[in-house]
C-alpha cells in the first residue's frame, strides 16, 4: 500500500474523509498550512480528536507535511518531494476557497483554486504520480441550464461568481495535464452539516440563511406563548428546488470511490436525488424557532421594505444569485456505481439538528478548546538512538530476543500518533523514516503503548550511546 496525498484535509469535508480514509487502513499523507497559532500536526490533530469523538475510538493518524498550495511546489523541499515520489501513490486535491468574489485573480478565491490546483499539478509531474482525484463542485456549470451531464463544463453561459469560474478553470487544468492518466472529478452540490449530528465547520449556504433566520425571528417580540410572527414577503414562490448534501454522505461516497476502480476517471456528480424546496427550509425553521407569518409573493421584490424585510434582503447577499437558478444535475454515475448509499433526504428532523449545532456552536463564535498532546510519537522516536530503535522494534516484534525484520513499520494511533518505518540497512545502519513503508512489517500500537516502550528502550545501553548521527530521520 502507497500512500495517498491529500490537500484539504482540515477543512469540513476534508476532516471527515481523512478520518473515514485513515479508520479504513488507508496509508495518508496531508499538506497543511500552519497558522500563526498552530503548526500542521496540531491543526490536524485537534481535527481528528474531535472525527475520534464522533465515531468512538482512535484512528491512525497520517503523515503531515507542512506546506502551502499557493507556493510553488506547495512550499515543500527537496526531501519532501523525495518522499513523495518514492512513498506515494496517488493524490486526492480536496482543498478549496469558498469566497465568492475576488477583487482580481490574484487574490481569492483565483489563489487557491486556480493557481493552487497549478501549483499541485506542477508538484505531482514531478514525483512521478499519475492517479489524481480531484473534488470540485456541481456549480462549474454556471449558469447552464439543466439537466447538468456528468460531463466537462464548457463555460459558455457564465458563471454567477469567482468560485464557479476558478473551480471551473480548475477542472480545466487537471483535465488538460497530460502526464495524468484518467484524473477523476467529483462533484459535490452544496454540502451542508452532519444529516445525525448536525455538526458543520463553516457557516455557508444553508447554514447562513439558517443563521439569518435565526437573528430576525429572535429580535421579534414573542407574545405569551413565545410565538413569534415574521412579516416577511419572500420574493420567491416557495417551490425554488435546492441540491444540499449532507457532509457525511459526501466523505462517505468520496472514500468509498477511491477504491471502486470502474470509478476512475469519470466526473460523478454528488448530488441529490430528492432536492429540498425553500418552503421546506422556511418551514422547519418556523417550527423549530416557533414563529410564522412570512409569505411568498413570486419573483418580484416588494417596493415598500418594512425593516425586517430590509434587513433581510440586505443580509441574503451574495446567496441571492442562486435563488431562482439551481440547476438540476444528472446523478447517474453515483446510483450506478454506490447503488446502496443513497444520498439522505434532508427534513425538518435534519433541518432542526442543524439549527440546534448552529445555537450550540454560537453560529461559528464558541471557542474550541486546545487540544493538549502529552507527547508526540515522531519526537520520542527521533530521540532515540540506533541501537534503542532496534530495541524498540525487538520489543515491538515480539521481545528483546526476537530477530526483527528488515523494516518495521509502526502505525501508532490516537493523540500524537503517527506512522514511522524503523529500518536497518547495510552495515547494521538504522534509519527511521517517516511514513508506512511498502515493504514494512506493520504493528499497529497507542500513543501510550509507544511512549511506554520508547522510555523502556531508552535505557538500553545508557553507559554507550552511540553517536546521533547514527540514526536520522530518513526522507527517501
Amino acid at each position: 500500500m502507497r500512500h495517498l496525498f491529500m490537500t484539504g484535509a482540515s477543512g469540513l469535508l476534508g476532516g471527515q474523509l481523512l478520518a473515514r480514509l485513515l479508520d479504513r487502513g488507508h496509508r495518508v499523507a496531508v499538506l497543511v498550512r500552519p497558522t500563526a497559532k498552530e503548526s500542521g500536526r496540531e491543526r490536524i490533530e485537534a481535527m481528528l480528536v474531535r472525527e475520534e469523538k464522533a465515531l468512538g475510538r482512535d484512528v491512525p493518524r497520517p503523515v503531515v507535511m507542512e506546506g502551502d498550495l499557493t507556493a510553488s511546489l506547495c512550499g515543500l523541499d527537496e526531501s519532501d518531494i523525495a518522499w513523495l515520489r518514492r512513498s506515494c501513490g496517488a493524490v486526492l486535491h480536496n482543498a478549496a476557497s469558498l469566497e465568492f468574489v475576488g477583487a482580481d485573480r490574484s487574490g481569492e478565491p483565483w489563489r487557491t483554486n486556480f493557481a493552487g490546483t497549478r501549483n499541485l499539478l506542477g508538484l505531482v509531474e514531478q514525483t512521478g504520480v499519475n492517479e489524481f482525484h480531484h473534488v470540485s463542485t456541481a456549480y462549474v456549470c454556471g449558469l447552464t441550464p439543466g439537466p447538468i451531464p456528468e460531463t466537462p463544463s464548457t463555460g459558455d453561459h457564465g458563471f454567477r461568481n469567482d468560485y464557479e469560474a476558478s473551480k471551473h478553470e480548475a477542472e480545466w487544468l487537471v483535465r488538460s495535464a497530460t502526464f495524468l492518466d484518467r484524473p477523476t472529478f467529483y462533484r459535490p452540490a452544496v454540502i451542508v452539516g452532519h444529516s445525525q449530528t448536525g455538526a458543520t465547520a463553516t457557516y455557508h449556504g444553508m447554514m447562513a440563511m439558517l443563521q439569518l433566520m435565526t437573528v430576525i425571528v429572535r429580535s421579534l417580540p414573542a407574545d405569551e406563548n413565545g410565538f413569534r410572527k415574521v412579516s416577511l414577503r419572500l420574493a420567491m414562490t416557495g417551490d425554488e428546488q435546492r441540491n444540499m448534501v449532507p457532509v457525511d454522505w459526501v466523505a462517505e461516497a468520496v472514500a468509498r470511490l477511491l477504491a471502486v476502480p470502474p470509478a476512475r476517471g469519470r466526473t460523478i456528480h454528488l448530488a441529490p436525488q430528492t432536492p429540498i424546496t425553500v418552503r421546506q427550509i422556511i418551514d422547519a425553521t418556523s417550527s423549530y424557532l416557533n414563529s410564522g407569518g412570512l409569505e411568498f409573493c413570486g419573483p418580484r421584490k416588494p417596493e415598500d421594505l418594512n425593516d425586517v424585510e430590509s434587513f433581510a434582503y440586505g443580509g441574503k447577499g451574495l446567496y441571492e444569485a442562486y435563488e431562482q437558478t439551481d440547476p438540476v444535475f444528472e446523478t447517474s454515475s453515483i446510483q450506478e456505481l454506490l447503488p446502496d448509499l443513497p444520498c439522505p433526504v434532508i427534513d425538518e428532523s435534519m433541518i432542526h439538528r442543524f439549527l440546534a449545532f448552529g445555537d450550540a456552536d454560537r453560529w461559528g463564535k464558541r471557542r474550541r478548546p486546545k487540544v493538549a498532546v502529552e507527547a508526540w510519537s515522531g519526537d520520542l522516536l527521533e530521540s532515540l538512538s540506533a541501537d534503542q530503535l532496534v530495541a524498540l522494534a525487538r520489543a515491538v516484534a515480539g521481545g528483546p530476543a526476537a530477530s526483527p525484520p528488515s523494516a518495521i513499520g509502526l502505525d501508532v494511533i490516537g493523540a500524537g500518533g503517527g506512522g514511522w518505518t524503523i529500518r536497518r540497512g547495510p552495515a547494521n545502519a538504522v534509519t527511521l523514516e517517516r511514513g508506512l513503508d511498502a515493504d514494512a512489517r506493520v504493528f499497529r500500537l497507542s500513543a501510550a503503548e509507544l511512549e511506554r516502550s520508547g522510555r523502556t528502550t531508552a535505557a538500553v545501553n545508557s553507559d554507550h550511546v552511540p553517536e546521533p548521527t547514527a540514526c536520522s530521520l530518513a526522507a527517501s
